[in-house]
């Protein structure tokens, strides 16, 4: 990905959106996503009416949950700086994408796609159940967690935790403690 631009607000990853959704409508592709990663994290904060910031993102990781990702689509999205993101997250398992009780749709903008943005919970475990130093770094300098429901968010970890089937000692889950005791929460 060439990485052109930066998204430092709704309005920029929306427009993109937009886009996709426009090219879709032309090719008769429907699909549905959630938006995870940073630029899910803005959305939801946007969504919420949060006042609050988070650091910007160069690119918009979603994570199919209906419809059928084609080669065209697929050059679409790579066009767009969309990524999916299915094989790097483990948990929140796909089906708690799906369920509307942890999801919020992006109503009345699109067409061909239909966006949801997950609870704050699901992208604040999408962080806490990876290994990458990055994700570990939005936990620990930004205020992902302190939007959180902390029994909501404890709750999943413990589920995921349980259903976790090797042991990662990168794994960002074994620093939560650390990170809530850091923080005061």
């Amino acid at each position: 990905m060439s990485y052109s631009i930066q998204y430092k607000d709704v309005e920029s990853i929306i427009d993109t959106l937009l886009v996709l959704d426009t090219f879709c409508a032309s090719k008769n592709i429907e699909v549905e996503f959630v938006v995870v990663g940073a630029s899910g994290i803005l959305l939801f904060i946007e969504m919420m009416n949060k006042e609050t910031q988070y650091r910007p993102t160069r690119d918009i990781d979603i994570r199919v949950t209906e419809g059928i990702v084609t080669p065209e689509l697929r050059a679409a999205l790579h066009e767009y700086e969309i990524e999916i993101v299915e094989g790097v997250i483990q948990f929140p398992p796909r089906e708690d994408f799906k369920e509307n009780d942890y999801r919020h749709k992006i109503e009345d903008l699109f067409d061909a796609i239909d966006v949801y943005i997950p609870d704050i919970e699901l992208l604040a475990c999408t962080k806490i159940f990876s290994s990458r130093q990055k994700d570990l770094e939005d936990l620990e300098n930004t205020n992902l967690l302190e939007l959180c429901d902390k029994d909501k968010l404890l709750e999943l970890v413990e589920e995921y935790q349980s259903n976790m089937t090797w042991e990662d000692p990168f794994c960002n889950v074994h620093d939560l403690g650390r990170i809530f005791q850091e923080k005061g929460i």
